[in-house]
């Protein structure tokens, strides 16, 4: 690899790094029982009816999970009741 491509993968993988960063992070101690603490605003209503988190990502026990969907299960109907009216 080149000194100049080596250069640009350096600093791709740290303008991720500082967006990660920057990200808001909910801590969860139990899903979906604690899904309430996570505001309406972070989440999208996708056109097959899923919920998808797009404003950060979520801590449980020790891992940190991003790209969260949920569909026909607890938190999605709890979503649909707390988030579906205002997403209209």
């Amino acid at each position: 690899m080149s000194r100049f491509g080596f250069l640009t993968a350096v600093a791709f993988i740290g303008a991720i790094t500082s967006v990660r960063a920057d990200e808001q992070v909910w801590t969860v101690q139990s899903w979906p029982g604690d899904i309430d603490l996570i505001p309406c605003s972070a989440w999208s209503k996708a056109p097959d009816g899923s919920w998808v988190l797009t404003g950060g990502s979520i801590k449980l026990g020790s891992e940190t999970m991003s790209n969260i969907g949920v569909k026909g299960d607890a938190a999605a109907h709890k979503l649909d009741r707390e988030c579906g009216a205002k997403k209209k």
